[in-house]
């Protein structure tokens, strides 16, 4: 490959928490001249084919991809913690994985449900028609509860909304029902895809326990890291980088580009130091095809 290419194994359409359809961020993938680009949608397969149409239209190689939502449990960390497994390569078509977003989705569609009668009953009235109507073709995330929130004038920013209402403990959150990282990791081997342990710094442990969780998660069937992230400073990627070389993970990067939802992150660039480089795919790939 060439070692001056960049790509990004990180994003989201509006199919679930992004604003882009998928053929937009493909085109905005040629654009940057990426040579690959993954489309990582939560626990939802629906833009996959759009998504690799649009590649065909474009000539940009596209990925398919997933993020899966698990809670992790461990002696070291104080108590359980909501983590993300990327898999990429994956088989959109597989039963097994088509079945289980199917249940997840009716399940966010309960839980968004009860959501919106703890906010409307803590004064912010709304209804699950409106959060729909934010979301568009995507299902329901936090994320559009804060774009409705901050349009109704109940907060200034999106961030205050998920600080004060939404966030884990806060008034407004109903706790999610969700896999283990286990049935997460199986569920895109079985796929024919490559489980990557998705920007661990965002999981509020410090490095020990980063580095406690990936091996523990190696043990289990994890077999990349995300190395590069958007909000990764330089000692991050450093620290990340090395446990990703000492416990023998494929690197992996992104974005993590949500498109108006997540402003100031932009495709390929992150915050606008971001740069993946494409021989990460050549890692990832050979672990793929070892699952095929």
């Amino acid at each position: 490959m060439n070692t001056n290419s960049t790509v990004d194994l990180h994003t989201h359409s509006y199919y679930s928490d992004g604003t882009y359809s998928p053929e937009e961020i493909v085109k905005e993938a040629f654009e940057n001249k990426l040579s690959a680009v993954a489309l990582t949608d939560h626990d939802c397969l629906k833009g996959l084919d759009e998504f690799n149409d649009a590649g065909k239209k474009y000539n940009v190689n596209t990925i398919n991809g997933i993020e899966l939502a698990a809670y992790y449990e461990s002696p070291f960390i104080d108590k359980k913690k909501e983590i993300h497994i990327v898999g990429l390569f994956i088989d959109n078509k597989n039963v097994a994985l088509n079945k289980k977003t199917d249940l997840i989705l009716q399940q966010r569609i309960e839980r968004n449900k009860k959501m919106v009668k703890r906010l409307t009953e803590l004064g912010f009235p709304m209804t699950y028609e409106e959060l729909k109507a934010i979301a568009k073709k995507g299902s329901c995330s936090r994320t559009h509860y804060a774009v409705l929130m901050v349009k109704k004038g109940y907060v200034k920013t999106k961030d205050e909304a998920f600080d004060k209402y939404f966030s884990a403990g806060m008034p407004g959150y109903v706790p999610r029902i969700l896999p283990t990282p286990e049935e997460c990791i199986q569920l895109i081997k079985n796929a024919k895809g490559v489980p990557i342990l998705a920007h661990p710094t965002l999981y509020r442990i410090d490095i020990e326990k980063i580095e406690l969780m990936a091996k523990d998660l190696r043990d289990k069937g994890i077999e990349g890291i995300e190395v590069m992230y958007s909000s990764y400073n330089s000692r991050q990627q450093y620290e990340i980088t090395n446990i990703a070389n000492k416990y023998n993970f494929a690197k992996s990067g992104g974005s993590d580009f949500h498109g108006l939802n997540k402003s100031g992150i932009y495709l390929a660039k992150g915050n606008g130091n971001l740069s993946v480089p494409d021989y990460f795919l050549d890692e990832l790939k050979s672990r793929r095809n070892k699952n095929v």
